[in-house]
Order: structure tokens, then sequence, then C-alpha cells
């Protein structure tokens, strides 16, 4: 009798890691991920002593934006948008377990509603290194796939500079790049080695994900 129970207690615990096995979510090819939506990851303001040129983090003595973290500010959509409407990644299909096609397009507002209008598409081998995704086309591109394996994040580096000018006001401009893997105060201390006769006030990093999705 023994012996059976334990006979009926092993078929039943494989029948369940089977069931669980099959219904896993896994990465599957061919799929496509069509552009969803910007998202804003996170924000970060340093201040810089015109000195010493020394960046500090200043963003939690700060307190709230008065905004929700996923709202993009009106700045950046104006950016996102004019980027939108020139040439922009629309989609990303993977054809195989290394090979994908990368379809950019623009957005064409003349005529009575929004039409998205193909520009160029690109066949590229690519290979993960981790939840990062590298497409040998576009080796600068910076993106990651999320552990649902429903979404691609497509992460935009934006940066707010604010800085001094000859008459001692301050002007500010956004500037815009891909993501790297260099940490944010690396970013920042970049900005200020690269640009040594600027006086910078304050600089915002934003980091914003173009997501593209399956759904």
């Amino acid at each position: 009798m023994k012996y059976l129970n334990t006979i009926l207690i092993f078929f039943i615990l494989t029948t369940i890691y089977s069931c669980i096995k099959e219904s896993s979510i896994s990465f599957v090819v061919p799929s496509k991920y069509r552009f969803n939506s910007p998202n804003l990851e996170n924000k970060d303001v340093y201040l810089v002593d015109q000195v010493t040129k020394k960046a500090k983090i200043i963003t939690d003595s700060l307190g709230s934006f008065n905004r929700p973290n996923s709202e993009i500010s009106d700045s950046v959509n104006a950016i996102i948008s004019k980027e939108f409407t020139s040439n922009s990644l629309r989609a990303i299909t993977f054809n195989s377990d290394n090979t994908a096609l990368l379809e950019f397009g623009k957005l064409d507002t003349l005529g009575s509603r929004d039409t998205i209008i193909s520009t160029i598409s690109t066949n590229t081998k690519y290979s993960f290194t981790g939840n990062q995704i590298k497409f040998d086309a576009y080796p600068d591109f910076f993106i990651t796939l999320t552990n649902s394996f429903l979404e691609l994040h497509f992460c935009q580096q934006f940066t707010l500079r604010s800085q001094k000018t000859q008459g001692g006001t301050s002007v500010k401009k956004y500037f815009k790049g891909n993501c790297t893997n260099a940490e944010p105060s690396a970013v920042i201390n970049n900005i200020i080695m690269l640009n040594p006769s600027i006086l910078y006030d304050t600089i915002s990093l934003e980091y914003v994900n173009y997501i593209y999705s399956t759904y």
C-alpha cells in the first residue's frame, strides 16, 4: 500500500510539473513588437558647483514633482512628437533565434487622420546579454526585454541642462541620446568634462522608455 501511495504521489508531482512547464511564459519566434507608448522610468536632478565642476544629486531634497512618474513633461513630449513625424523605430520582428527585422516610419499628420508611412526596414542579426538585446545593425540601441516577454523597452536619455550665459542669466535646453550602461553620475560628469567652457547650474537626467508590445 505504501508503495502504491509513493507511485501515486510521484505521478501527481510529475503531472503538476509538466503543466507548469507547458504553461510557463517564454520568448518565442517569430514574434512582433509594435510601438505602444513612451514612459518616464526615472528622473534625477544634479546641482553643479561652478568652481569645482562637481555635481551633486539633489532630487531627494526637492520633494515631489507633483505628477505621476509615468507622465512625461511637455518639453520631452514635444521632442518625441517631432522625432515621430520625421523618422522613428515603429516595430521589431524576431524572425528566428538570431535574425530580426527593424521597421522605421514617420507619422503623417497632413491627412484627415494620422497614418504611419514606412521609411526603411533593416534585417539584422541580434543576440542577448541578459535581458538586453544587441542588434548588429544598430549597436547604439539600448533595448531590453521584460521578464514577462510581452514588452521591449527602448531606453532614451534626456538631459535638461541649465547653464549660465555671459550676461549672467540662465538658459535651459534639452539634449537627447540613447541610453548606455553608464551610471547616472558618470553621465553627468562626462557632460561636464566634454564642455569645460560651459558653467552649468543644474543638469536633469531623465530616462524614458519607448515601449514596444506584443499585445
